[in-house]
């Protein structure tokens, strides 16, 4: 409380700004409920909710397009079997580069590694949030026949499966197996 008129108001912190909004928005909403009814109040309610976290999702598409190009990805699996690869030009020494197509993906760090795409689904995931736009990613189921030429001659013939998504900048490649042929 300011006494004698000497002392400045404070400046209204982030938290306080937002209890106020909440309490803006309770006060309305209490009004609709007296003057309009239940159900307009609900409605009212649940427009103002929804208003606050509304975040459009990528399409299946655009999520798509987002896991083309090249990636640098780390050589061994994060705590969570995860491989985690950033979009760059340039790989580190402890990366691996990813290419990633439309019908396909090249490791260019192992020798002669080649990947076809044979069948892929998608999932929208709302557990994984992409960023502060969306509530969640597409994540990608894909099974690829891979063909690798090393370099005594021999060529290798298996298939990779694993589940793919790009969220916040980062590509995730999780559950990948394969069923390496000798």
């Amino acid at each position: 409380m300011i006494r004698g008129g000497d002392e400045k108001p404070r400046p209204l912190s982030t938290d306080t700004d937002a209890v106020l909004w909440t309490v803006a928005l309770l006060g309305a909403v209490r009004y609709i409920l007296v003057k309009r009814g239940l159900p307009t109040g609900i409605a009212a309610l649940v427009m103002a909710t929804s208003a606050a976290h509304a975040r459009p999702e990528l399409s299946k598409t655009e999520s798509w397009k987002l896991t083309l190009g090249t990636w640098c990805v780390g050589d061994h699996p994060n705590d969570n079997e995860a491989y985690v690869g950033i979009a760059r030009d340039q790989c580190g020494e402890n990366e691996a580069t990813l290419v990633i197509g439309e019908n396909g993906y090249t490791w260019q760090r192992e020798e002669g590694l080649s990947c076809r795409y044979s069948s892929g689904k998608a999932r929208f995931d709302n557990t994984i949030a992409a960023s502060t736009k969306t509530v969640g990613v597409w994540v990608f189921h894909i099974v690829a026949g891979c063909i690798r030429k090393a370099s005594e001659g021999a060529v290798r013939t298996y298939t990779h499966s694993f589940d793919m998504y790009v969220s916040k900048g980062t590509l995730w490649i999780e559950n990948l197996r394969s069923d390496k042929k000798p």
